[in-house]
Order: C-alpha cells, then sequence, then structure tokens
C-alpha cells in the first residue's frame, strides 16, 4: 500500500531515515530534514508486511510552482528488485497530478545506471540539465525532468 505520510510520527520518521541512511549515508535525510518535509512538502512511502519498505519525497519549486523537484528515493535493501520503486513513483505521479503539479524535476549522479533505467526506460523522464559540483567537488549531477501531463 502507499499513502502520503501526513502526520510525523517518532517511530515513522526514525524508519524513514534508517533506510535513507542505509542509501546516501552521510548524504541521507534525518529526522531534522524529514519533519518540514512531511509538514510542507509530500512524503510518500510503500508499505509491505507493515512495515516501510520505500519513500520517496518532494518539496515545491518555488521559481517554477507547478514543479515539483524530487528529493529523494529509497528502497529497503533486503526489498529491491519487487518494482517498489516504479510502483511508489507512479502512484505520488498520480497524487501530484491531481494537485495541480505539472512536472517532476529531480537529479541524479551520471553513473548511476540503475536509477538512470528506472528514470529514463521505465518512466520517461528526460535529460535537461547538468550541474557541475552539485554537492560538492567531483559531485556532479544529471538533471532529469517528466512532464506528468504526459505520464
Amino acid at each position: 500500500m502507499i499513502e502520503q505520510i501526513q502526520d510525523i510520527e517518532l517511530t515513522t520518521l526514525n524508519r524513514l531515515a534508517l533506510l535513507d541512511n542505509a542509501a546516501f549515508g552521510i548524504g541521507g535525510l534525518n529526522a531534522w530534514h524529514l519533519a518540514p518535509l512531511i509538514r510542507h512538502g509530500r512524503v510518500f512511502v510503500f508499505w509491505q508486511d507493515s512495515e516501510i519498505a520505500g519513500s520517496v519525497q518532494y518539496m515545491l519549486d518555488w521559481d517554477h510552482p507547478d514543479t515539483a523537484y524530487m528529493v529523494g528515493i529509497t528502497v529497503d535493501q533486503r526489498r529491491r528488485g519487487q518494482g517498489i520503486a516504479s510502483k511508489l513513483l507512479r502512484e505520488s505521479f498520480h497524487s501530484l497530478r491531481q494537485q495541480n503539479l505539472r512536472l517532476i524535476e529531480l537529479t541524479v549522479a551520471p553513473d548511476n545506471v540503475v536509477a538512470l533505467r528506472l528514470y529514463e526506460t521505465k518512466l520517461g523522464f528526460s535529460r535537461t540539465g547538468y550541474r557541475e559540483n552539485e554537492y560538492g567537488a567531483g559531485e556532479h549531477r544529471l538533471v532529469l525532468t517528466l512532464n506528468l501531463s504526459r505520464h
């Protein structure tokens, strides 16, 4: 089951932070990041066997109010390869489209082949930019965009 988290509950915050840190290490979200994203952005979770198996977070792009920036997505390591990320993203896109958002933007490491296959091949994102040193020296990112009206 996929749902948008709207209430801040400590157990949920901790589980989301653990998932994110397992995937992104020092760059992962913590409770201090997640609480405002839940209150002021959009956080969707994928529940499997009464446990959070995956999560995706979005924030509004203030310069382009019809655009959501995807902060990140993660799936529990034990549950990868089951299509959870695709399902989570597709359902969150549907919800965002109903909230009158038109575009989704994200950044991804150019060498993240698995993520690029998901975003470009399976979901239809297009490369729209490149940000050199986005997260520090040598941490370059591709910018990908998805038009929700075509999805």
